[in-house]
């Protein structure tokens, strides 16, 4: 278990995000004043990055903004996405490339990216033509 020490408002914000944690496969337990154990961690994080990965989602749930009113499940989820995201300029292979594609269609919405940005732009042939001048 790796024990996280947090300042007293991200305390208070982890205690109320437990139950929400728990169910997206993290197990954290309070330790104390403004302490936690980190008891297990969802599969696809990374073993020895734990406090971080916790860290990080206190930072990007406290900073979500949308439009639309989302849980705070919804917004964990939505953050761990961000987080687990393929970065800017971070090399793929041609299968992964294609097997990234393939999965983005498969989703429910795939336009849209986990803090609703667009994922793909299409573009009509007349507007192609308007842009190269044929």
């Amino acid at each position: 278990p790796a024990t996280l020490e947090l300042a007293g408002a991200d305390a208070s914000l982890l205690t109320d995000l437990l139950p929400e944690l728990q169910s997206i496969g993290y197990q954290v337990e309070p330790f104390g004043n403004n302490s936690f154990v980190i008891q297990g961690i969802p599969a696809d994080v990374l073993q020895g990055n734990e406090k971080h990965s916790i860290e990080l989602l206190i930072e990007q749930f406290k900073h979500f903004s949308s439009d639309i009113k989302f849980s705070k499940r919804e917004k964990l989820v939505r953050c761990m996405a961000r987080q687990r995201a393929i970065k800017a300029g971070q090399l793929l292979s041609q299968k992964e490339m294609l097997v990234l594609v393939e999965d983005l269609f498969t989703c429910s919405s795939p336009n849209i990216t986990p803090t609703g940005s667009p994922t793909y732009l299409e573009f009509k042939e007349d507007y192609l033509d308007r842009i190269f001048g044929r």
